[in-house]
């Protein structure tokens, strides 16, 4: 069956309609492997935005103890921008300030 339907922008668009596949049922084995290897990467995606993470607030500290060059030699060690590191600096000079600023208080 094909059906003609037009988008907002006046193309005609052709859907074809094919019968559904049925799905196999898969072995023990292979949902175990399948289930083991999903928990894997799940597992290595946390553990890699934890360590984005860490990288970015290291970046910010230590290109923030100078005041000129040390974004774009931290920029350059990390392969990121030196607007972005600019930025995570500023980040931890305001979360730096905010931390004295109630230790004082």
């Amino acid at each position: 069956m094909r059906l003609r339907l037009r988008n907002g922008c006046g193309r005609l668009l052709a859907i074809t309609e094919s019968p559904r596949t049925t799905r196999v049922i898969l072995s023990p084995d292979e949902a175990a492997e399948l289930d083991r290897l999903t928990a894997a990467v799940t597992e290595h995606a946390e553990a890699l935005e934890r360590a984005r993470t860490a990288l970015g607030l290291a970046a910010g500290r230590i290109a923030s103890r100078y005041d000129r060059g040390g974004p774009a030699a931290v920029a350059v060690k990390v392969g990121w921008s030196r607007q972005h590191v600019s930025t995570l600096a500023a980040a931890h000079r305001a979360q730096a300030q905010t931390a004295d600023a109630a230790e004082a208080a």
